[in-house]
């Protein structure tokens, strides 16, 4: 079954939404979503009742990323701030001021957070006991455009810029390694996991790297616009792009260099009305945000049928339900501000 969380003017019916003209980012768990949005809020949903719960203020910009854990929620923001907030109350606990232009993108995981911005550079924050701990380690220079996303382990910082690289950091030395260079527009997204880094770019194409050698493994076509997020597990990639289009692809097959590009991609998902900008997916379910002011569940009726048919839970009220019948391609709208001029 398909469900949308699509918000109305607040005006109207404040409980399912807002008139933000984008959801930017969300991550999700057993009970929560949580999504970043254009009108400067957070909000929180309850995934069982599909009810907004709570309702974050404090960005005077657009709220562009974010992550959460147990305790806090981090977000990173156009207004060029880093904020902490407590996960149960909904408050703010802490403000970061490094970075002087858009915050981009941030992860954080072991006591280090590592975030990215428009003007160019890369953070890297040691996380402390609380929130009120977290200090700035060191900033990284060498892209030559808005740094758009940062992934990272204990060993590598990876990070991608709107300058069409992608450049590899020593974590524990915040040296530089590498470069991966391939891509021939800006890059907007990627992943890194083990030795595998999965980019998707302004070229409409998404790449997978092997990072310690520095090569392209498999270039995937497909998309008609910028790909704008990707994700990645042990069996498949999962791509969102500006065309308002999802797609599944096959990793094992994509790493199979006697496959076809026809066998690799497994499904296309057309139901978001605009670009699509953030995406987490499971065995069960996809879940992804768009221009089109929407949160889209992608709930799958069997977990051993992950490509079975949709059924979609339209508006604002979870009574409504109707068949999806198709897929069919649905146009964008404008662009993401903070990416207007890096890819």
């Amino acid at each position: 079954k398909l469900i949308k969380l699509q918000p109305v003017s607040s005006g109207i019916n404040a409980e399912y939404g807002h008139d933000s003209k984008g959801v930017y980012c969300l991550q999700y768990d057993d009970e929560k979503i949580v999504s970043g949005l254009r009108d400067n809020t957070i909000k929180i949903w309850d995934l069982r009742t599909l009810k907004n719960t709570k309702t974050l203020t404090g960005h005077t910009g657009s709220v562009l990323c974010m992550q959460y854990n147990e305790d806090i929620i981090i977000t990173g923001s156009s207004d060029a701030s880093i904020r902490v907030w407590d996960v149960r109350t909904g408050e703010q606990v802490s403000m970061l001021i490094h970075h002087c232009d858009a915050v981009l993108h941030l992860r954080f995981q072991d006591g280090l957070m590592v975030s990215c911005s428009k003007d160019r550079t890369i953070a890297v924050w040691t996380m402390g006991n609380s929130p009120q701990s977290i200090v700035m380690k060191h900033a990284l220079v060498g892209h030559r455009a808005a740094v758009n996303v940062v992934d990272f382990d204990k060993k590598y910082i990876v990070s991608a810029s709107g300058d069409r690289t992608i450049k590899v950091w020593g974590t524990e030395s915040c040296e530089f390694v590498r470069t991966l260079s391939g891509h021939t527009r800006g890059i907007a997204c990627l992943q890194y996991h083990g030795n595998l880094v999965v980019s998707g770019s302004s070229d409409c194409t998404i790449k997978l790297w092997d990072v310690e050698v520095g090569v392209i493994l498999r270039s995937l076509e497909g998309h008609d616009e910028l790909v704008r997020c990707i994700r990645f597990d042990a069996h498949r990639i999962v791509s969102g792009a500006y065309d308002g289009r999802i797609k599944v692809w096959d990793l094992k097959a994509a790493l199979d260099p006697r496959c076809s590009l026809n066998s690799i991609c497994v499904r296309t998902i057309s139901e978001h009305k605009g670009r699509v900008f953030r995406l987490q997916f499971d065995e069960f379910q996809i879940v992804s945000s768009s221009h089109d002011d929407t949160i889209v569940i992608f709930d799958f009726l069997s977990p051993h049928d992950y490509y079975s048919d949709f059924k979609c839970l339209h508006g604002g009220s979870p009574a409504l339900i109707s068949e999806c019948s198709g897929l069919s391609r649905l146009d964008s709208a404008n662009s993401l501000d903070s990416l207007d001029s890096t890819c």
